[in-house]
């Protein structure tokens, strides 16, 4: 027995339907080329090729604009899409709310945190922010990367390493925001910032030892094991007063004496003069690279392949160029143009203080140039006084730094 498939017929109707296209085309977008940052007049819609609505663009954000179109719209990026605002709603002037304080005596670990949340919100196409490991306690350490991500060169900025030294971050932080700021409009020297980091990528790192810094600035709870055990190890150490002469991370180590630059000769200098045990300051630790925060620098350091690095410290207004008898390829030569921007004195390391620091391992392990900073000058902490001064100081280390 055969199966006999009916025949299908196709009515006159059938025949004459054409298939209406589900999607309008994309609109023309030739125009004048912008290519820079530009910011919305007020909060407006985003729409997509096709002029369909997609988003709402904010005030005081800053967007890439790629081009002005002839038909009225802009082409900006927002996230990872290309889409259209009117023409009329974009300006080129930043209005972005100032985000970083510099009148807070005290700048907190969550004070950058909050910050740095702001920043990426508000320069999101300028600037990234990640993290590159924890610190004891569990706080992140951030890092923010400025510039053109595939340039051949890249610079790397630490600040706060030691915990009283906090002044640091909140400078670098307030630098971090005016590169930004006047990433498309302000000038080094004639050139225009967006060019300089055009060919740079400027890595920063505006907190090492943020535990520290939270025990320094009083936002560590009396109440944790944290606080506890600090205050335990500064009772072996009277004559340092707690916390305001904590340089160490919260178990006591320096971190600046931890690397693998004649760490065992750092060891006889700190344990002569009494440093035998976890302290406030000048402990070397158990071995080198012993604390998370350490060997975070030492891992990272090791996957960027740094061209130049900056390590910010206070206080003495002076620049520390070589590591014992090796002196880079260049490093006197940029390290005296940093002096002379700075006005601080380009020198030696004191013999006791000479060995171990991340500035030596750099120099010692890549011969390339190395510098530490000693901004400002005074007893550490140092007073909000002195901002100003340390941030007209060094903007021009940091810019000579991205094109030397």
């Amino acid at each position: 027995e055969t199966t006999t498939i009916p025949e299908t017929t196709t009515t006159k109707a059938e025949e004459t339907t054409t298939v209406q296209p589900t999607t309008k085309p994309d609109v023309d977008t030739t125009g004048k080329n912008v290519k820079k940052g530009g910011y919305v007049k007020k909060n407006v819609s985003a729409y997509n090729l096709k002029l369909e609505e997609v988003t709402e663009v904010e005030k005081g954000v800053c967007y890439y604009v790629y081009k002005e179109c002839n038909n009225g719209y802009s082409l900006i990026k927002v996230g990872n899409q290309e889409l259209l605002v009117e023409t009329k709603y974009i300006t080129y002037k930043c209005n972005a709310k100032k985000i970083v304080n510099t009148s807070d005596k005290k700048y907190s670990y969550s004070d950058m945190k909050v910050d740095l949340k702001k920043l990426e919100k508000a320069y999101g196409s300028i600037l990234k922010v990640d993290i590159a490991g924890k610190s004891l306690d569990k706080r992140n350490l951030y890092y923010v990367t400025l510039g053109n991500a595939k340039a051949k060169k890249t610079v790397y900025v630490e600040t706060s390493v030691h915990a009283r030294e906090y002044m640091n971050t909140k400078f670098m932080m307030k630098v971090i925001e005016d590169y930004c700021r006047g990433y498309d409009t302000k000038k080094y020297k004639g050139k225009k910032y967006s060019t300089i980091f055009n060919n740079v990528k400027l890595v920063i790192m505006p907190m090492v030892n943020p535990d520290g810094v939270d025990l320094v600035t009083g936002n560590l709870s009396k109440n944790s094991s944290a606080f506890i055990q600090a205050q335990n190890i500064a009772l072996k150490y009277p004559d340092i007063p707690f916390p305001s002469g904590w340089k160490a991370n919260i178990l006591g180590t320096d971190l600046n004496l931890q690397f693998p630059a004649e760490w065992q000769k750092a060891k006889e200098i700190k344990y002569s003069q009494g440093f035998t045990s976890p302290a406030p300051r000048d402990f070397v630790g158990l071995a080198p690279l012993i604390e998370p925060e350490s060997k975070a620098i030492y891992n990272f350091t090791l996957l960027h392949n740094f061209d130049l690095i900056l390590a910010y410290h206070t206080q003495g207004q002076e620049i520390y160029w070589n590591f014992q008898n090796i002196n880079p390829p260049n490093g006197y030569e940029i390290g005296e143009k940093f002096a002379k921007a700075s006005g601080y004195l380009l020198t030696d390391v004191p013999y006791n203080s000479s060995f171990a620091g991340y500035k030596d391992w750099f120099i010692l392990y890549f011969d390339k140039p190395g510098y530490t900073i000693e901004a400002g000058l005074g007893e550490n902490p140092l007073p909000i006084s002195q901002f100003d001064e340390i941030y007209n100081d060094n903007l021009g280390i940091l810019i000579l730094g991205a094109i030397s």
